[in-house]
């Protein structure tokens, strides 16, 4: 049996595809239109359009609809549901930061918004900085490793060994104490006391300085693509190996 073919509309008169139309048994020079179809073919859609009956004709208009549109405004989200051109006051170019604003047709940075951003990025970065030679000092020291009450103790530890290290007969309560409850000699535990002690300041002596060499790069840098390739983080490890 022959078939044609017809064109389905949207209940807002947008194509949506195309159906096949059977003849009237009754009447084959008639056609069963379905609902909602017409017989007028729609023409070549492009990407991003569709096609809407006019009840006369078709027009083409932008169709955006799932994508996403910022707000010229404040850079806010807002889904696309209709089809036409975007409203005023919208884009479809998102807002790259805050401190950017939209000049009509693009997102801008203004020489004091540039400046602002610049500062928020370094105090970041600084933190970031800050994080990792914190981080580093305390995987070094195994401050994961050992309770909060005996860590309080380490620098009376410090004290009392490099006291010891200059004068043999100067007190070491602390270290005399632990060394009794661990069954040790208490001069061999001085000892390593104070060889911990001096391998820990060398080592964050060493983490300061990098640390605060890496601030003055922070400082120092002029734009944000110098900020980003500041990195303690292997720098550190490159000293830890």
């Amino acid at each position: 049996m022959t078939q044609k073919t017809v064109y389905q509309l949207d209940t807002k008169n947008l194509y949506i595809g195309s159906t096949s139309a059977d003849p009237d048994p009754l009447n084959p020079e008639n056609w069963l239109i379905p609902a909602g179809c017409i017989e007028t073919a729609p023409p070549e859609i492009p990407e991003h359009h569709a096609a809407r009956w006019t009840g006369e004709e078709w027009e083409i208009l932008e169709d955006r609809r799932g994508q996403t549109a910022y707000r010229t405004s404040d850079g806010g989200k807002t889904d696309i549901e209709e089809v036409g051109a975007l409203p005023e006051g919208l884009t479809l170019i998102p807002r790259p930061s805050e401190y950017h604003k939209w000049d009509g047709s693009d997102w801008v940075l203004t020489p004091a918004a540039k400046k602002k951003m610049l500062q928020q990025a370094k105090s970041e970065k600084l933190a970031e900085i800050n994080r990792a030679a914190q981080s580093y000092i305390d995987r070094a020291a195994g401050l994961d490793k050992v309770p909060e009450f005996e860590v309080a103790t380490w620098t009376t530890q410090a004290f009392e060994a490099k006291a010891w290290h200059a004068d043999p007969n100067a007190a070491t309560p602390t270290l005399d104490a632990i060394a009794a409850s661990r069954g040790v000699p208490p001069d061999a535990l001085r000892q390593k006391a104070y060889e911990k002690t001096i391998k820990f300041e060398l080592l964050t002596a060493r983490v300061a300085g990098l640390r605060q060499a890496a601030e003055d790069k922070i400082n120092a840098a002029a734009n944000l693509d110098e900020l980003t390739d500041i990195s303690l983080v292997i720098e550190l490890q490159a000293e830890a190996e």
